[in-house]
């Protein structure tokens, strides 16, 4: 039976229906905000495009804190019709690492309170690390009361939640490692309906799925005002592998980032806001992605979080108006970077925990503070957007605030809504083997350096005098990969050395983390022309056949209880395919005229290096001590000696002046060769082997386990 309030309701509805009717007025007007008993619409971020939930964007209609966007608002105007159409208006507040329980959590939900009363707001964002220190053991955990629901219990408004590191625990609080744990907190948004007689004390936890889309109020064509995705950064961002498949990079990051491109794609909102724990930009102790903790790209690419920043890169730069973030225990507004377009970020994570500002001025920044807690608040009126940072003290009796009844902000901003910028799309994280700009192939020294200059010296004279264009540029990239794949065994070479002469056998972890990166790049610089040549007409036949050479490539590493050595046979066994792939296309070749025959010399060259490579891997990755000088100087050898044999057929069918020109003739490339192997002979004989062994007895963990981890920015190990 419907309640008799709700009947009244309906009637008073009615009638003033039907006297605005009577006298030749509207019977209804534009939406404001979409503030009614169900707020906005809730869909699920599963791989299929997810389901329509429960969790609405206003369950209880308004704000009781003070007025949601229901009010009003200021700058009406009027419809052509007579009309008062309503700007549309959306307030929410900004919170971040908020689950530890502690006396400043609090006072954040104090002071929220307060400026809701006197601002208005609509519903709270709440950006991971929602459970201190180890996420929760089961939907019924006592944690979700004393960590959410006690804390934040005068904020009655909706909030929505994402997942941060500390809530996926495995082996110990933050390690991101345990993603199964965090569904448990997806859980607790159904737990009113799977366990009626154990109820939530309220109903304001939102988290329908591990990324999910809503959206709020109403334009005046009657298409959304905002819609917000609310990512699980933890995946992709965390630094340390989930033994569970169903959290593989396969399984659930590529899932994930199809479904938050395609949601972009499909949105009709006129405000795109992203939220998630982990920071593209921050000036914060973890730092910016790409380089989170200050740990290099090219020696630890998933620990410092290259692969999240490819994601985010790759998902909503630039489609995104915002992006607001948690993680770091502080307040900043930071600028819009050139790599993500016009979207700015916020992250707002002092709502339990604080920390000091660490990279102070590493990125510009409109607003930042460490070592206090704090929250934002920010409202979207039409095409406006005003955000307010509040700093909160528990320990004052105005909370820091200012006032209790207006509270005053510590920095405010307001700007205009920007286009997009028109950033080109790219596939950096579905692909990853696009271009790293970041590596510099020649950043180290090493004892092959005097090949591996004349090679490019070579071949870029060669990709000057091929006369079309594509097939100059795939010349160019074949050079600048062989001079990377002779960076690989220069890598290895070099780690040893440097463990030997120094007594650290870190250098010889780096040299291996370094040298697969190298290969990363060698087949980086190839694919990249390929995909160009791809998009500007392609190749000649039988050169168009390249596009599909990468199709077992990278392999799928770590799945199961692979050994390393079994995933060191993916990787070698993958490498080869690579290898005859290539040398299929050569042995396609016809014996035409121009700089085909040329063209396709080098990449015979390339697949003769790529095998040489793959076997220097190989049994590095399965030798004792004693036997990896024996076993570099061999793989070195051959790999120098095969660099040469194929070097004389590219130079049949260059010009003689190129040839003459480059230094590439066999006299003069066979002398270098000689003295860079009698190099490498005498310092493997004599400098390298003895001084190793005192220092490490098995080459896994120094050898092994880098090679493998620098795959990691392609697959889950």
């Amino acid at each position: 039976m419907l309640h008799s309030k709700v009947v009244c309701r309906w009637l008073l509805i009615g009638i003033f229906a039907s006297v605005l009717a009577a006298c030749g007025g509207s019977s209804s007007s534009s939406s404001n905000n979409g503030g009614g008993d169900d707020g906005g619409t809730v869909d699920g971020g599963a791989a299929d495009g997810g389901n329509n939930n429960d969790g609405g964007a206003s369950d209880d209609g308004g704000s009781s804190n003070g007025g949601g966007s229901g009010d009003g608002g200021a700058g009406d105007d009027g419809g052509d019709d007579g009309s008062v159409v309503q700007e549309p208006v959306v307030r929410m507040i900004l919170i971040g690492d908020s689950g530890s329980g502690s006396d400043g959590a609090y006072a954040v939900g104090q002071a929220i309170e307060k400026v809701c009363a006197a601002r208005g707001c609509d519903l709270v964002l709440g950006l991971g690390d929602n459970i201190y220190e180890s996420g929760v053991s089961s939907v019924m955990d006592p944690q979700f009361e004393e960590k959410f629901e006690l804390p934040f219990e005068p904020v009655d408004l909706p909030f929505y939640m994402v997942l941060g590191n500390h809530d996926n625990s495995e082996f110990f609080g933050g390690d991101g490692a345990g993603n199964a744990n965090g569904d448990f907190q997806v859980d607790y948004h159904y737990r009113d309906a799977e366990y009626p007689d154990e109820a939530r004390l309220t109903s304001r936890w939102k988290m329908p799925e591990r990324n999910y889309r809503f959206t709020e109020g109403q334009q005046s064509n009657g298409q959304p005002f905002i819609e917000l995705f609310g990512v699980d950064s933890n995946q992709v961002a965390g630094g340390f592998p989930d033994s569970d498949e169903n959290y593989s990079y396969n399984n659930y990051g590529l899932a994930q980032a199809q479904w938050l491109k395609t949601a972009m794609a499909s949105s009709q909102a006129q405000w795109r806001l992203v939220f998630a724990h982990h920071p593209y930009v921050s000036n914060g102790s973890h730092g910016n992605a790409g380089n989170y903790d200050g740990i290099p790209s090219f020696i630890a690419p998933v620990l410092a979080g290259e692969r999240y920043k490819a994601f985010v890169e790759e998902t909503f730069c630039d489609k995104a108006d915002f992006f607001f973030a948690g993680h770091d225990h502080d307040l900043q507004w930071l600028m819009d970077t050139p790599a993500c377009g016009k979207t700015e970020f916020i992250v707002s994570g002092a709502a339990s925990k604080t920390r000091s500002i660490e990279r102070r001025d590493e990125n510009p920044v409109h607003y930042e503070k460490g070592d206090s807690y704090g929250f934002f608040w920010v409202e979207f009126r039409g095409d406006q957007m005003t955000g307010e940072v509040f700093e909160v003290d528990p320990n004052a009796a105005d909370l820091g605030l200012g006032s209790l009844a207006d509270p005053i902000p510590a920095f405010a901003r307001s700007i205009t809504q920007r286009a997009s910028v028109g950033l080109p799309e790219n596939d950096g994280f579905t692909s990853p083997l696009l271009a790293d700009t970041k590596f510099d192939v020649d950043g180290e020294s090493g004892n092959l350096d005097p090949v591996q200059a004349q090679l490019r010296d070579g071949f870029a004279a060669l990709a000057e005098n091929t006369p079309e264009a594509n097939m100059a540029a795939l010349m160019a990239a074949v050079g600048e990969s062989s001079v990377a794949l002779i960076e690989v065994v220069d890598s290895l070479l070099t780690g040893l050395q440097g463990a030997a002469t120094e007594q650290n056998p870190e250098l010889a972890a780096a040299g291996s983390a370094r040298a697969m990166q190298s290969l990363l790049y060698a087949l980086q610089s190839l694919q990249s022309s390929i995909d160009v040549a791809e998009e500007n007409g392609g190749l000649p036949a039988p050169f168009d056949q390249l596009g599909g050479i990468f199709e077992n490539f990278p392999p799928d590493l770590g799945g199961g209880d692979d050994s390393p050595e079994a995933n060191l046979r993916k990787l070698t066994d993958a490498l080869n395919a690579l290898a005859l792939n290539i040398q299929g296309v050569v042995d396609a070749v016809e014996e035409e005229g121009g700089s085909v025959p040329m063209v396709g010399g080098a990449l015979s060259l390339l697949s003769e290096l790529l095998f040489d490579v793959t076997r220097t891997v190989d049994a590095v990755g399965n030798v004792s001590v004693s036997e990896v000088g024996q076993v570099l100087v061999s793989t070195i050898d051959d790999l120098l000696s095969n660099l040469l044999l194929k070097v004389i057929p590219i130079e049949e069918f260059a010009p003689q002046e190129v040839t003459d020109a480059i230094g590439l003739g066999p006299a003069f490339f066979s002398s270098v060769l000689l003295a860079v192997t009698r190099e490498v002979g005498y310092l493997l004989d004599n400098n390298l082997i003895p001084p190793l062994a005192p220092i490490f007895g098995a080459l896994d963990s120094l050898l092994l386990t880098p090679l493998l981890d620098g795959l990691a920015s392609l697959s889950e190990l």
